[in-house]
């Protein structure tokens, strides 16, 4: 399990570049349902389950890559850490109204 066939790692790599289905279809010269079902087949292999699921999906392949990197285990993360991903990305901080202060006659 810990593996990807060649073709899921073609999309995986498309994947983590950016490319959306259709990018993917065009360049490896395939049909998009065809890249959906790999997808399908990957998020559960994987444990990814609702949501958005291509995120979560990048996120997991990219620590998977890192781990391999560094000689750890890869293959399914841990219920535990499997939604966690999300949750431990940077949070982004909307910017907030700035208050004029005017002065009161």
């Amino acid at each position: 399990m810990g593996e990807l066939a060649p073709r899921e790692q073609q999309i995986a790599d498309l994947l983590l570049q950016g490319c959306s289905n259709a990018e993917i279809a065009r360049q490896l010269k395939m049909n998009q349902r065809t890249v959906k079902a790999h997808f399908n087949r990957l998020f559960l292999r994987f444990g990814i389950h609702g949501g958005i699921k291509r995120v979560k999906l990048a996120i997991f392949l990219y620590r998977r890559t890192l781990r391999s990197q560094n000689g750890l285990t890869v293959g399914r993360l841990p219920a535990s850490d499997r939604y966690e991903s999300l949750n431990s990305l940077p949070k982004i901080n909307s910017p907030t109204p700035s208050h004029t202060n005017v002065p009161q006659a």
